[in-house]
């Protein structure tokens, strides 16, 4: 189940219009609000008529800090109304016009849509840009769009604000990878933090770390065999300091260098860290991808799962399948039931304490907030993850896509997408399409 997201509904009417009717249509819409999966609704009972009851709806939505806000034209409604609780709670906005009654009564009955117009104009002009919905207060398929819009919206506030910690930067050559800060903050709100690799190292070599226990990182792994004592001392050492490191800078993301530099410098590679890290909590990313991180982010807020930075490193025509792998970052609690979770000292010359499993089965979202140079932009597609042996080192799933992987390949060689993607658990492609809209951001559907 994704993270809980907070709505706040209002549903705005005038006298000289059929209120009655709005009370009664409103009454029943906030009944099916309140069965939206994932979605918690403070709704404001009474209509919202004069500037009050504005000024009493928004200290009641601003108590229950609300993500998002529908405001819903029962009737046509002064056109301050809407404005000053846009201003006020300074959320996302969605909008919803009532289609009008079949009943006729020789007058028009509620005039909801020209109430949205006005909202939407002024809103606009103010600097919002609203969602909007234009159908009957039973229509099902609106319920399912303020759902996805709600949930959106959570993910985006949830964006502003966070704070990504980048170890050591991004591996050597993977220059494709690095981000503008500035843009981002003001793209998105996220401050990036830029930490030098000593100071992790220096913070992993001044753990005391005994004899594994029950508590130890290594603990959740079934096969260390490979390790050295001194290893999974180390391993241990470097997931203490790195959540210590995290915990000490209020950093909510974390990506590190995890290979190269550090192998040489600590004794060990940073894979296996990253899968404890992210699976206790800690969302990381690998090789310093902070939009990666980002991605892996957006993907957990969605879906209320881990998620997983993955390369694509094959894909079958014949069977519309693609091979995602990596050498050991996967969050060790995705490993497939039944499946041995390894701890492996293969890569970089014996130094790598890498993770090794099949990844689970079931509905996944690939996704990828990255860049084409200049601007952002998101990669999305859905597929079924399949029982995928462990048949190379490392974490490993094999998907089939549910559209065309040779043109989802394509999309990634011929338009410069980094060449990391993320794994979500969950069916989130409205969300993501939904939140890319609201950022001004394209979204690309890719197979």
């Amino acid at each position: 189940m994704a993270n809980t997201a907070k709505l706040g509904v209002v549903c705005l009417g005038r006298l000289t219009f059929d209120h009655e009717l709005a009370v009664q249509w409103y009454a029943q819409t906030r009944a099916r609000l309140s069965e939206l999966a994932g979605v918690s609704v403070t709704a404001i009972e009474s209509l919202v008529i004069e500037q009050p009851d504005a000024e009493a709806a928004i200290a009641t939505l601003q108590a229950a800090n609300v993500d998002a806000l529908l405001i819903i034209n029962g009737t046509f409604a002064l056109g301050g109304l809407a404005m000053s609780l846009g201003k006020a709670l300074n959320v996302p906005i969605m909008l919803w016009a009532w289609h009008e009654p079949a009943e006729q009564t020789g007058k028009l009955r509620l005039n909801s849509l020209v109430g949205v117009n006005l909202n939407a104009s002024n809103l606009y002009k103010l600097g919002f840009r609203p969602q909007t919905i234009y159908a009957a207060h039973d229509d099902s398929a609106a319920l399912q769009k303020i759902g996805n819009f709600t949930r959106a919206a959570a993910a985006i506030r949830d964006l502003n604000g966070l704070r990504v910690g980048v170890i050591g930067g991004h591996a050597p050559g993977f220059d494709n990878l690095a981000v503008n800060k500035m843009a981002l903050r003001k793209a998105l709100g996220i401050e990036v933090v830029e930490v030098g690799l000593q100071t992790l190292i220096s913070a992993a070599n001044a753990q005391t770390v005994g004899e594994n226990t029950a508590a130890s990182p290594s603990n959740q792994f079934d096969d260390i065999s490979e390790l050295s004592e001194t290893q999974l001392n180390k391993y241990d050492a470097l997931v203490a300091a790195a959540r210590g490191l995290a915990a000490n800078q209020k950093f909510n993301v974390l990506t590190i260098k995890c290979w190269g530099d550090l192998a040489e410098q600590y004794g060990i590679a940073g894979c296996g860290a990253v899968s404890a890290l992210t699976s206790g909590g800690l969302t990381t990313g690998c090789e310093g991808d902070v939009l990666g991180a980002v991605s892996m982010r957006i993907g957990e807020q969605l879906t209320g799962e881990k998620a997983v930075l993955m390369d694509l490193v094959s894909t079958d025509d014949a069977t519309n399948t693609a091979l995602f792998w990596h050498v050991g970052c996967a969050p060790v609690c995705l490993a497939a039931a039944g499946q041995p979770r390894h701890l492996f000292s293969h890569f970089a010359g014996g130094k790598g304490v890498t993770a090794g499993f099949g990844l689970r089965p079931g509905r996944v979202t690939i996704l990828r907030l990255g860049d084409d140079g200049e601007n952002l932009r998101i990669l999305a597609c859905t597929g079924t993850a399949l029982d995928t042996a462990m048949h190379i080192r490392g974490t490993v799933s094999r998907v089939q896509l549910d559209g065309n992987v040779g043109a989802f390949l394509n999309e990634i060689l011929a338009n410069g997408w980094e060449h990391h993607v993320v794994l979500a658990y969950g069916e989130i492609l409205p969300e993501l399409q939904t939140l890319g809209s609201m950022l001004g951001v394209p979204v690309v559907v890719a197979g």
